[in-house]
């Protein structure tokens, strides 16, 4: 039987056992009350209307006794008292509901018309006579009689209600234990029926995932728990199957991957998402100074305390905060041996499996090349960068001096040709010379030995030196600056020149991608215990594949007509 139809049954048997149940306790309740009610009403109207025969019997007899009266008053009291009579006697007629009843109601109906008819034949006579007296008892007698009937079946009738409710309610008890039986059983029952097959799938799924797929479940009924039982079987087995015919296929292209991964001549070494190592080649293992067995199956936390170089080299790993998924940018890694330094630069790449969702995500790979010899050059070329700009200081400084001495009156004046020459002159050598300050700086910031003057001073002082700088290029595209300082901004200790000098980079890239007759903002607010200064355009803008690149040195935006060499 499935699984659908024994739910079904069983709500219909409990459907069906509240219907019944209810069905029945309303039936004979309603039946038991309404005979009941029917009876008694009879019952009780029968009772009221001898009560009423029998006073209105007394009250011929008050009529009849009274001698002080006239004659016409004593039979108009009369007639009354008959009518009386002779209407709850005809009530009483069709009112009948015993069998003796029947029998006492005619015996009364007829000593009532003998019992008339002697009253009506003693009209003028003031006397009652014995006779007439005796009748009355006797009419008196049979009301009471039919009176007590009545009283006695209601007494009977009432017991015998009281004996169908406790008959009803026996009925009802014995049918609620049923009832209560079967939904005991079915409370025991049927939980465990639907629940034991689904734990037990559970766990054998939870043992398939664990790659145990000798799991078996044991569901042997004909409904749809036995034929899932039966198909998660028959996947397990074939999930066996393929895993042991996959193995050595599995075991073959680890040891190929491995190989592969130990020819490589570069470092290279491989986490899963919990920051475990799970590879590592051997140029890896000697730049951590370390075996194989201290370092695969470690925590990256766990060898960045032993090593300085693990430290540098899963440094950005570990002080990443959940939840961020950007991309690593590229870095330099230093490594000090004997009396030499070693350059490397490090790329971390995050492995996704194929499938979408929670498991996505498999881990990272970090490559690591050897740049030293790259590294050298660069500052060579830096040195020599910085010797020749030194060098051309001193020729630059002697054409400036000569111009100066060239202009003095107590030489001679100069013609406006040779004035012209000489301001050419002292253009292109203050060119000249910023060239070679911008060359000295760069190669000061390469080698780490930035002068920085710090002094005190206010946002608004950075911002009005950095606009006066620029107000020559905006004026000639009519654009036009939307300055927003934010109110109460607290004076600041930096490098004012240098401070400038970046805002004047940030606002001639932008005066240079604004479409003429455009606008340009700058803002300046509070950020935490900062100040920030931000330069919107409305420019073209660039792309997002540039934006990973445009901080790379001298990088420029593909496609980019402008002039100018980048940062």
């Amino acid at each position: 039987m499935k699984l659908k139809t024994k739910i079904r049954l069983a709500l219909l048997v409990v459907f069906a056992a509240l219907t019944l149940f209810g069905f029945i306790g309303v039936h004979f309740l309603n039946k038991t009350t309404r005979d009941s009610m029917e009876m008694l009403q009879d019952n009780y109207r029968t009772m009221k209307y001898t009560r009423e025969m029998s006073l209105a019997l007394n009250d011929m007899l008050v009529a009849l006794a009274l001698d002080s009266t006239a004659a016409s008053f004593r039979w108009r009291e009369l007639r009354k008292a008959f009518d009386r009579f002779e209407l709850y006697l005809n009530l009483q007629l069709r009112n009948v509901t015993e069998t003796r009843e029947v029998n006492l109601t005619r015996t009364l109906q007829e000593n009532y018309r003998q019992f008339k008819a002697n009253v009506e034949r003693m009209e003028g006579s003031k006397e009652v006579s014995t006779e007439l007296y005796m009748q009355s008892l006797h009419i008196q007698e049979l009301l009471q009689s039919v009176y007590g009937m009545n009283e006695k079946a209601i007494l009977e009738k009432t017991d015998q209600a009281n004996r169908t409710a406790d008959r009803i309610t026996l009925i009802l008890i014995i049918l609620g234990i049923f009832f209560f039986s079967f939904a005991v059983f079915s409370f025991i029952y049927f939980p465990h029926y639907l629940a034991d097959p689904i734990l037990a799938l559970t766990e054998s799924i939870r043992q398939i995932a664990q790659r145990n797929y000798s799991q078996r479940l044991a569901v042997k009924t004909d409904d749809e728990f036995g034929e899932m039982a039966r198909s998660f079987n028959l996947m397990a087995q074939k999930l066996e199957e393929y895993e042991s015919i996959n193995l050595h296929q599995l075991l073959s292209e680890k040891r190929r991957i491995e190989t592969i991964i130990e020819r490589i001549n570069e470092p290279i070494i491989g986490l899963d998402r919990e920051l475990t190592v799970l590879f590592a080649n051997q140029p890896t293992l000697q730049l951590l100074g370390m075996p194989a067995e201290e370092v695969i199956g470690q925590d990256a936390y766990q060898l960045s305390l032993l090593s300085s170089f693990a430290r540098k080299l899963f440094g950005d790993l570990l002080r990443r905060p959940a939840g961020d998924n950007k991309p690593f940018p590229s870095s330099i890694l230093t490594l000090n041996r004997q009396d030499s330094r070693l350059y490397f630069s490090r790329d971390i790449l995050s492995v996704d499996n194929q499938d979408d969702g929670p498991e996505a995500f498999a881990g990272y790979v970090i490559l690591l090349k050897n740049v030293t010899e790259l590294k050298e050059q660069d500052l060579a070329k830096t040195n020599f960068m910085a010797t020749l700009s030194h060098e051309l200081k001193t020729p630059i400084s002697a054409i400036d001096m000569s111009l100066n001495l060239l202009e003095d009156p107590r030489i001679g004046a100069l013609n406006p040709e040779q004035r012209q020459l000489a301001d050419t002159i002292r253009q292109n050598a203050a060119r000249l010379l910023k060239m070679v300050n911008e060359i000295l700086d760069m190669s000061k910031i390469e080698a780490g030995h930035v002068d920085i003057r710090l002094s005190t001073g206010h946002p608004r002082e950075v911002v009005d030196k950095a606009l006066q700088h620029v107000k020559t290029f905006l004026d000639e595209k009519r654009l036009r600056v939307e300055t927003h300082l934010q109110e109460r901004l607290p004076t600041l200790r930096l490098d004012v020149s240098k401070t400038t000098g970046v805002l004047v980079n940030f606002l001639t890239n932008a005066i240079r991608y604004s479409p003429e007759g455009g606008k340009i903002e700058l803002l300046v607010r509070r950020s935490n215990a900062h100040v920030e200064f931000a330069v919107r355009d409305y420019g073209p803008g660039i792309t997002r594949s540039e934006m990973k690149k445009i901080f790379q040195r001298y990088r420029r935006a593909k496609d980019d007509k402008t002039k100018g060499t980048g940062l």
